[in-house]
């Protein structure tokens, strides 16, 4: 269909919709009554925006509350946020579909760098799905969610780390399980790190190559902006900090301090939300404590 008959239709629509509205009894009472001197050409002055519109499909309001609770005045609820014991909160917004998506959005970025060398988070995105407690890398938890035909990654922002995955919905319980390990239980060995720091400075060299110069300029932008704020910070590893400064224990140090249950939100949509919370708890809750945290005992018992 050519992009002409497709504005067409939708100026179609819109007029049809307009006329309706304008032969509203409950319309032409309240245009009445509006000053005689306002000329309403549109047939729109003096609406209730509080009340439907007539000739339009009822808007569906989202509600959240603590313990799945529902929403007010008899809205139906779509969303559901409850609080776990650790501090995580588990939301979800039910979907009709084969396939959900669940991910853990962490309150980490490049911006919350500020005591350490900069370029962490953009190494944690390489490190991510790696070597956990219960898998032996990504190809053991590709294997795990392809029978689920699923698929995963993983994105930094300067406040915001995502880790995704999207799943035929009777691979939930799998995929929570592994969030929870890829989130709280990494190991980063010697090698992954080595891979990483590759990784990285092969987008460092490609970024300098670029026609399109956009990661580098918006860099520079946020650094000009927010030269007196953490938002300020590069989002990109810089070319220093490549080879030694980002070592398994500043990225442990940095772990145990930010990917913490309380900065996190286990969200799901096409899910069952007391089904996502069960399994939050198992594999958020009572699972082992997260490596960071044993990683720093250890030490410290050695010191």
């Amino acid at each position: 269909m050519s992009l002409s008959r497709i504005l067409l239709g939708a100026r179609g629509a819109l007029a049809s919709a307009t006329g309706r509205i304008q032969q509203s009894p409950r319309l032409q009472s309240s245009s009445s009554s509006s000053s005689s001197s306002t000329t309403d050409k549109s047939g729109l002055l003096g609406v209730d925006l509080s009340q439907p519109l007539p000739g339009l499909p009822e808007a569906e309001y989202v509600f959240s509350g603590h313990g799945g609770g529902g929403g007010s005045g008899g809205t139906r609820t779509l969303s559901k946020v409850t609080t776990l014991s650790n501090g995580l909160r588990v939301a979800s917004e039910p979907k009709f579909g084969q396939y959900c998506t669940v991910g853990v959005c962490i309150d980490s970025g490049s911006r919350y760098e500020v005591a350490y060398p900069s370029g962490i988070a953009h190494f944690l995105e390489k490190l991510s799905f790696g070597v956990t407690e219960k898998f032996d890398g990504r190809d053991d938890i590709m294997a795990r969610l392809e029978k689920y035909g699923g698929i995963f990654d993983c994105q930094t922002a300067r406040d915001t780390t995502l880790y995704a995955a999207s799943v035929d919905s009777r691979g939930l319980e799998s995929t929570v399980e592994i969030l929870g390990d890829v989130v709280l239980r990494p190991r980063l060995l010697d090698e992954e790190l080595e891979f990483a720091k590759m990784a990285v400075r092969y987008e460092l060299e490609d970024a300098n190559m670029r026609p399109d110069q956009e990661p580098l300029i918006l860099e520079a932008i946020h650094k000009a902006a927010y030269w007196n704020n953490t938002l300020g910070l590069p989002k990109l590893c810089p070319d220093e900090n490549v080879n030694g400064a980002v070592s398994q224990s500043v990225l442990m140090n940095y772990l145990s301090h930010y990917h913490t249950p309380q900065r996190m939100v286990l969200a799901g949509v096409g899910v069952d939300h007391d089904e996502l919370v069960n399994y939050a708890e198992e594999h958020f809750v009572r699972q082992a404590r997260p490596t960071f945290y044993i990683y720093f005992l250890l030490r410290i018992s050695r010191k």
